[in-house]
């Protein structure tokens, strides 16, 4: 007889490139295009692999990519927030958005096989649920901060940590907030002086979006715009003779300078109106 084969209980993210389809007929005709692509997933597969690899597992597949570590292992939600906050702000950094989700339950996850309940339940989070450019975290994972969180703290800071990254959306689901400073720079540790670029890209990103004939992108678009316009606001209009301008000079200025947006993503719900009137 074989060897026995069990389930083990892991935490499991699954991420996948939004609109990888139409990102790739596009490459077809540019080489510039599908380069950069190519990049992007390398750089993907690069950020999910850091770390002890005797904590976690990693499999990538095309566009998608899951990860899963084992519940009992000390701070291990904080392990997989941490890492999947890099992921999203990298791969935004590039032009790309990411969507998924993060849950808690059985899993087999090996150098060449993943499969479980878990991975289902963290696919449909992601396909079904999310349904706007975000990583949303099933209620269940904080659980495993209860049991096992890290050895230098208690459960109540161990969760406070992993909520450091999140935002909580109107649907009440928990996802990592890749546009607010404190998420962005405080949290995951992006370069302050990189964060008016970041924004900037993420700018251009909704501005773009925002122009799609398709009634269910705008509506991914709209949600994004809502949160740029929230992490845009604290730099606008900040005094003149407030310290931050003399410690980091133009560097409000340059984000107040961003566009609102907010024209075209009225136009946006218009066009939505209109398309499911």
């Amino acid at each position: 007889m074989g060897k026995t084969v069990e389930y083990e209980k892991r935490l499991t993210l699954f991420i996948d490139f939004l609109g990888f389809s139409e990102i790739v007929k596009e490459t077809v005709s540019d080489a510039e295009g599908l380069a950069d692509l190519i990049d992007a997933l390398k750089d993907a597969a690069k950020i999910a692999s850091l770390g002890d690899a005797a904590d976690f597992m990693m499999t990538q597949f095309s566009d998608c990519i899951v990860i899963s570590y084992k519940a009992d292992r000390p701070a291990a939600l904080f392990q997989l927030v941490n890492k999947l906050s890099l992921l999203v702000v990298s791969i935004a950094d590039r032009g790309y958005l990411l969507r998924g989700g993060l849950t808690f339950g059985d899993l087999l996850h090996t150098d060449k096989i993943v499969v479980g309940p878990a991975l289902l339940r963290a696919h449909e989070l992601e396909s079904t649920v999310a349904g706007v450019p975000r990583v949303i975290i099933d209620p269940i994972a904080f659980d495993t901060v209860l049991t096992n969180p890290s050895y230098q703290h208690e459960p109540s800071e161990e969760l406070e940590y992993v909520r450091s990254f999140l935002k909580q959306d109107t649907d009440g689901f928990w996802f990592f907030d890749y546009f607010s400073w404190d998420t962005v720079v405080h949290a995951t540790g992006v370069d302050n002086l990189r964060y008016p670029e970041y924004l900037t890209t993420l700018s251009g990103l909704i501005e773009r979006g925002l122009k799609n004939p398709s009634a269910k992108v705008l509506k991914k678009y709209i949600w994004m715009h809502k949160l740029y316009n929230v992490a845009r606001e604290p730099f606008v209009n900040v005094p003149s003779g407030h310290s931050s301008r003399t410690t980091y000079p133009g560097y409000a200025d340059t984000i107040a300078a961003l566009p609102s947006l907010d024209q075209p993503a009225s136009k946006a719900v218009e066009a939505i109106g209109k398309a499911e009137a």
